[in-house]
């Protein structure tokens, strides 16, 4: 009968910090921030949860080192889409894609019940939500519209909103009237994006 031992793999200190970070994310997409904790992250990568506390030294900790990561990342990947073609529809594909979105509904809950990060998140948000709309409104240019009715704040709020309704929905099985809300908001945006071309009314169906 053989003893299987488990060699200790040595990282280095950012190595370590991405892969407790990539293993939060993971969980939090599969099963929900709720399955989160240090010992369930250390486990996961083979570790002890003192070595998860060395770097963070709480749960919280992590939660928002991958808040802020998540931002980061979705403002680099945001530059990229509103170069395109059409910005627009960049922008909404980009905010109702399945797994960054499943994140950022994970954090929306775990702000609603975790009251010692709520205002550390709500800020990060605020600041990404800002930086969306200064990059939306420099992409489209002459066709922002009337700023007064549709600023572009208010635009990326709306989309953003809608993504999340629609994936949350998506990962608990719920479908009804999705495809009809992309037909609508696929219409609408092109009616944005080219206000003198195209039809006046949404398409039937």
């Amino acid at each position: 009968m053989t003893t299987e031992i488990r060699k200790r793999v040595r990282r280095d200190p950012d190595t370590t910090r991405t892969l407790i970070l990539d293993t939060t994310e993971r969980l939090m997409i599969e099963e929900g921030y709720a399955a989160v904790s240090s010992r369930r992250v250390a486990q996961e990568l083979g570790l002890n949860a003192a070595t998860v506390h060395y770097y963070y030294p709480t749960t919280d900790d992590v939660f928002i080192a991958l808040h802020r990561r998540m931002t980061d990342r979705h403002l680099e990947a945001l530059g990229t889409v509103l170069r395109s073609e059409n910005p627009l529809e960049g922008f909404w594909r980009f905010q109702s894609g399945g797994a960054q979105t499943a994140l950022g509904v994970e954090f929306l809950a775990l702000s609603n019940h975790r009251k010692s990060i709520r205002d550390v998140l709500a800020g990060s948000t605020d600041d990404a939500r800002e930086a969306q709309s200064e990059r939306l409104e420099h992409a489209l240019g002459q066709h922002a519209g009337d700023p007064a009715i549709l600023p572009p704040v208010a635009l990326a709020t709306i989309l953003v909103a809608i993504g999340r309704l629609l994936a949350n929905e998506e990962r608990v099985g719920i479908t009804r009237g999705h495809a009809e809300v992309r037909t609508f908001v696929d219409w609408a945006l092109k009616k944005l994006a080219a206000p003198a071309h195209g039809e006046n009314h949404p398409p039937a169906g």
